[in-house]
C-alpha cells in the first residue's frame, strides 16, 4: 500500500470474433465494455492519503500558530544510521524521524548539526538505494552548508522540496515499500516532539488537534496489517503495530487530552522511537 503511486483505472474492451471463411456474414455489433469502475469510496480514500500525512514544515508552522516555541532540538536523540544496513524497516523509520528533526530544526540548529543530519539522511538513502539524484542533491546542500552559502530560509524551503522528492524517487528506483515507514518515522517523531514541547509549555489544549489526528493512524494501520499478512515482521513492526493501536484509542477521545493523555503519548511514541 502506497498511497504516493497515482491511481490506476483498467479500461477492458471486447474484441468481435472474427468471421469465418464458411460464414461470410458481417459479425454482429458488440458494444464496447464499459471501464472498470473504482469505489466512489475507495477512490475517495487513497486521494485524502495523498495528502494525509503532514510535513514537518506545516507540523513546525502549526506548532508556532498555537504559541508553542519550546526548543524541540532539547528533545530530540542522537541518531546514527548505517549506509550498509540491510534493516528496512529501521533504516526507513530512523531516516524519517532525522528527515522531521532536520526540518523543525532547521532555523536554530548549529552548523555541525546540520550537516550531521545532512549525512544520517544521506545513509539512510543510500541504505534504501534511493538513486543517485537524490544522493547528489544531499551533497550539494552539504557543500553549500560547509561553505556557508545558504540562509537558512532559503534552506528550509530546499530541505522541504527534497523531503517532497524522496518518496517519487524511491517509488522509481522500486522502493515504494519503504514510503509509509518513512512517514511513519517522520510523523511519530512530530507527534513526540509536539507532545514534549507542549507539556514543557503547559499548553496541552492549544495542540489538542495536533495530537488527535485518527485518520493518520488509521492509515499507518492499515499497512502494518497488510505487512502482518504478508508474513510479519521485526521488533520495529510489532511496537509500531502496538503503538499505533494506544495512539488509535487517545485519538478517538472526544474530551480535550489530559496530562496524563500527553505522558502517554510521549510514552509510547518515545518508546518506540528509541528501538530505532
Amino acid at each position: 500500500m502506497t498511497p504516493f503511486l497515482p491511481l490506476l483505472l483498467a479500461l477492458t474492451a471486447c474484441e468481435p470474433e472474427a468471421p469465418t471463411a464458411t460464414a461470410p456474414q458481417a459479425a454482429p455489433a458488440v458494444a464496447p465494455a464499459a471501464p472498470a469502475q473504482m469505489d466512489p469510496a475507495e477512490l475517495e480514500g487513497e486521494a485524502r492519503k495523498v495528502t494525509l500525512v503532514p510535513s514537518p514544515v506545516e507540523t513546525q508552522k502549526e506548532l508556532a500558530d498555537l504559541g508553542i516555541d519550546a526548543n524541540l532540538g532539547s528533545f530530540m536523540r542522537t541518531r546514527s544510521i548505517s549506509a550498509t544496513s540491510t534493516d528496512e524497516d529501521a533504516v526507513s523509520m530512523g531516516t524519517g524521524v532525522v528527515i522531521a528533526d532536520m526540518l523543525l530544526t532547521v532555523m536554530s540548529s548549529a552548523d555541525a548539526e546540520l550537516l550531521n543530519q545532512l549525512g544520517q539522511v544521506k545513509n539512510g538513502m543510500t541504505a534504501l538505494k534511493g538513486g543517485d539524484d537524490i544522493l547528489a542533491t544531499i551533497d550539494d546542500l552539504t557543500e553549500r552548508v560547509t561553505a556557508g552559502a545558504m540562509n537558512r530560509t532559503n534552506l528550509l524551503k530546499e530541505l522541504d522540496q527534497l523531503s517532497g522528492v524522496m518518496i517519487p524517487e524511491l517509488e522509481f528506483e522500486g522502493q515504494a515499500r519503504v514510503v509509509p515507514l518513512i512517514q511513519a518515522g517522520s510523523w511519530l517523531e512530530g507527534v513526540f516532539l509536539v507532545a514534549s514541547a507542549a507539556k514543557a509549555a503547559g499548553n496541552l489544549a492549544a495542540c489538542d488537534q495536533m495530537l488527535k489526528q485518527p485518520m493518520i493512524v488509521e492509515y499507518f494501520k492499515e499497512y502494518t496489517a497488510q505487512k502482518g499478512e504478508e508474513g510479519g515482521g521485526n521488533a520495529i513492526y510489532t511496537h509500531l503495530s502496538a503503538s499505533l493501536a494506544r495512539l488509535e484509542q487517545i485519538a478517538d477521545k472526544k474530551e480535550p487530552l489530559t496530562a496524563e493523555d500527553v505522558d502517554e503519548i510521549i510514552a509510547v511514541t518515545g518508546g518506540l522511537l528509541g528501538l530505532i
